[in-house]
C-alpha cells in the first residue's frame, strides 16, 4: 500500500499524500522523536521529513527496497540533520547516556520488534553496542564518537561495523 501511495504522490496525488502520512506518521514520529528526544523538535523535524518524501517520491524504487525502511532513512536522516546542527550551535551537548530506542515514551506501546532489537543489542559487546546507539540514535559522526569514547577514529569505525555485523548475524 505504501509503496502505491508513494508513487502516487509522485505524479503529485495530493490525496494520496494525505493518504500516506495518516498511515505512516505515527512511524515517523517515532523515528524521529528516539533520536531528538524533543516533542516540540520533532514535531518539526516530521514535518520537514514529510517535506522530503513529497519532493523525492519519484526517487522509491519498490522493486530496490521496503518503503517503510525508505521512510525511516529519510526520517532518520532528518533528525540527525537537525541533532547535528543544534549541536553546532551549541544547544545540544554530548552525552555518554545511552538512548531508549522505543521512540515513544509509553512503555506499554513497545513493539515486539523494539524489544528484539533491545535484546540482540543488549548481547552485544558494550564498547559495539555504546558506538552504534551513539552512532545511530544519536546521530554521532565517527569523530565525535571516537572522542566521546576516548579511543582512535579508526577503533571506534571497527566497533560499528562490528556491532552492525554482529547484528547481521544474530538476526540469521
Amino acid at each position: 500500500m505504501l509503496a502505491e501511495l508513494l508513487k502516487a504522490c509522485a505524479a503529485g496525488d495530493r490525496v494520496a499524500f494525505r493518504r500516506f502520512y495518516d498511515v505512516s506518521s505515527r512511524y515517523v514520529f517515532g523515528v524521529v522523536l528516539g533520536i531528538l528526544r524533543d516533542r516540540e523538535i520533532a514535531s518539526e523535524v516530521a514535518q520537514e521529513t514529510y517535506v522530503r518524501i513529497w519532493k523525492r517520491a519519484g526517487h522509491f524504487q519498490a522493486d530496490c527496497g521496503n518503503p517503510l525502511s525508505w521512510i525511516g532513512s529519510i526520517a532518520r536522516n532528518c533528525a540527525i540533520d537537525r541533532l547535528r546542527s543544534e549541536r553546532a550551535r551549541g544547544f545540544v551537548q554530548f552525552s555518554d547516556e545511552i538512548p531508549d530506542i522505543s521512540g515513544d515514551p509509553d512503555p506499554a506501546s513497545t513493539t515486539l520488534d523494539t524489544m528484539v532489537i533491545r535484546k540482540l543489542l543488549d548481547e552485544l559487546r558494550p564498547e559495539y553496542r555504546q558506538a552504534l546507539l551513539l552512532s545511530y540514535f544519536q546521530g554521532y559522526t565517527y569523530i565525535e564518537l571516537a572522542s566521546v569514547m576516548d579511543v582512535p577514529v579508526g577503533t571506534a569505525k571497527s566497533w560499528v561495523r562490528r556491532g552492525i555485523a554482529a547484528l547481521k548475524e544474530a538476526m540469521i
